[in-house]
């Protein structure tokens, strides 16, 4: 085995050179994720993990071609690691802001913040996404949404509509019914309304009980499980 083909190029590889090559990546990985620390993992994001990924596949290959120097491999996991270290330095030394993203609130006292949901490239069906996935199914229960930095997104629910239940109280219940969107960005969904057997006329009433003269002045319009007309 020679020692010049374990870091540098070579015509061929024996079976043990490559073994050992393979254990070389192995260990540099290892200890690159001791250096990054247990802190690494609760805040990696998507493009963290798809840099990380493309890198740990351009270094192995380069491991395994007898054409290529491993050396160079190992050179592009120190670099990286160097570059995260250097990020979460930052992170702890200057603003948390200037190497994360800040957190965002989307939705607050159940109002949809219409500017930052564009802005933060979601759409009205991943808000309700999201809220159904928390067991949220009414809009207006919720005190307020907020997308994490890590891209998780945190839900606070209305406190008034948190245990003492129902079922505790002995009391009856029926079953739960999904609020449909109704109006969306001034536009009547008629497909709903035939759906519930409702028309345009009930929908410009209900807008006039809660003050609204024009149908495009409303962002979101939901109807309740109840069937009722909640207008965001």
């Amino acid at each position: 085995m020679d020692l010049k083909h374990l870091f540098f190029t070579a015509e061929d590889l024996t079976y043990l050179e490559l073994f050992v090559r393979t254990t070389i990546l192995y260990f540099v990985l290892f200890l690159a994720d001791k250096a990054l620390g247990f802190r690494q993992p609760g805040i990696i994001t998507p493009y963290n993990f798809l840099v990380a990924a493309g890198i740990s596949h351009i270094a192995s290959s380069r491991m395994v071609q007898p054409q290529s120097r491993p050396i160079d491999s190992i050179s592009i996991i120190v670099v990286y690691i160097l570059f995260i270290l250097l990020i979460s330095y930052s992170y702890l030394k200057l603003s948390p802001y200037f190497s994360s993203k800040k957190q965002v609130v989307l939705v607050e006292n159940g109002r949809v913040k219409k500017d930052i949901l564009k802005k933060s490239m979601l759409t009205i069906d991943n808000l309700f996404s999201i809220l159904r996935q928390k067991n949220i199914f009414e809009l207006k229960n919720v005190d307020y949404v907020i997308a994490e930095p890590n891209g998780v997104f945190s839900v606070a629910q209305n406190a008034k509509e948190l245990p003492v239940t129902k079922s505790i109280m002995g009391i009856p219940t029926t079953p739960t019914e999904l609020s449909r969107i109704l109006i969306y960005e001034g536009k009547i969904d008629t497909k709903v309304l035939h759906e519930k057997n409702l028309t345009t006329d009930w929908v410009h009433a209900q807008l006039k009980k809660q003050n609204i003269t024009d149908v495009r002045q409303v962002f979101i319009g939901l109807l309740t499980g109840q069937g009722e007309l909640y207008i965001n």
